[in-house]
């Protein structure tokens, strides 16, 4: 039988299912992960025309098996995908016997995992962790993954409404066996009088949706673009939150580009993120090809941001002791003092 269509099967334990802060993988995953790498650096042999593409089907298979498999048995027949990039779109088919033959061996070493780490640890959150009595909103930037993880908790829990939030005409219920199409305005009204406590959204649910009666957040993917996770997390952590605090998991694979790169931005974030956003609103993709210097290129960016503001107070303030933290200030800016500081003009 097709791993797809297998029974949801019982959450696993927590040392089980995480290496650390990443998902442990078994070695068929690892095996179609160094073909899906291959693929990519096949691409790159294109020059530019490969660009932002070549890492697509890495990030495909990382957000989940299933959408790892559409894609290439897509690929494989000869279609062309379409993604939506900072620069505008961006297409890629398959061109060369090199790259499909990387890609025939991808599909057999993807077609050989059984079951989905990702969803195990969802299942494990959602059963062991009481987030299912929490409400829960599941987000992946794939539709391809979004539905399949509906679809999955719809078979797991069959009583529960399972709301997919989407774009495009897209989105979904899924109750008691059935799947029907949805208006999203249905299913925000339905989230809002407690009829839905799960919802798994793509990043169309980014903006203009307030879900503030779900107390979870779980990131299926995470892009590699900070600004959505920011505004993924704002779906709930805003006015009208019964919980003190939301919990947020994120869901990345071990040995993985994805694992390199929330390690690093989560630490840029945690040390050097100041009120007006110096982390980059996106990962370049010139910056991963060597992922060693990632933080490097980072650490250049959020400099170069510092550097060109006036909004250096919390760095280089002679009000704030240099052992203090700017936001423990006790003291604070003068009207006049403001107005000086706002009508400063900013070094290039």
């Amino acid at each position: 039988m097709h791993p797809d269509r297998r029974l949801v099967r019982e959450p696993q334990s927590f040392d089980a299912l995480f290496e650390s802060q990443a998902l442990r993988t078994s070695e068929d995953f690892r095996e179609a992960y160094r073909e899906a790498r291959v693929f990519g650096k096949a691409l790159g042999m294109r020059g530019s025309s490969g660009g932002f593409m070549k890492n697509l089907v890495e990030q495909r298979i990382c957000s989940s098996i299933h959408a790892g498999r559409n894609t290439v048995r897509a690929l494989l027949q000869g279609q062309t995908l379409r993604e939506e990039e900072d620069e505008g779109d961006a297409e890629l088919a398959v061109e060369t016997g090199e790259e499909r033959e990387a890609l025939e061996r991808l599909a057999r070493r993807l077609e050989r995992i059984e079951g989905d780490p990702k969803l195990a640890a969802l299942l494990y959150y959602l059963d062991r962790e009481k987030w299912l009595e929490l409400g829960v909103i599941v987000f992946s930037q794939y539709y391809d993954s979004a539905r399949w993880v509906a679809e999955q908790l719809a078979k797991r829990y069959p009583e529960e409404a399972i709301g997919l939030y989407a774009g495009a005409g897209r989105s979904r219920l899924f109750q008691r066996g059935d799947s029907v199409g949805c208006e999203r305005e249905t299913l925000k009204k339905m989230v809002a009088e407690h009829q839905i406590r799960v919802m798994v959204a793509t990043d169309a649910a980014c903006e203009g949706l307030n879900l503030q009666t779900l107390g979870t957040l779980v990131n299926i993917d995470l892009p590699w673009n900070p600004t959505r996770l920011e505004q993924r997390i704002g779906r709930i952590k805003r006015f009208g939150q019964k919980r003190e605090t939301v919990d947020m998991l994120n869901l990345v694979n071990e040995q993985t580009v994805d694992e390199n790169i929330y390690e690093r931005l989560s630490d840029r974030m945690r040390d050097r993120y100041d009120l007006f956003g110096s982390v980059p609103d996106t990962i370049k993709d010139e910056w991963i090809d060597d992922i060693e210097a990632l933080g490097v290129k980072m650490d250049e960016y959020i400099d170069a941001r510092r550097k060109a503001t006036g909004f250096d107070l919390r760095y280089t303030s002679t009000m704030t002791p240099p052992d203090k933290d700017w936001r423990d200030c006790t003291e604070v800016l003068s009207r006049r003092d403001f107005v000086v500081l706002m009508t400063t003009a900013w070094t290039a």
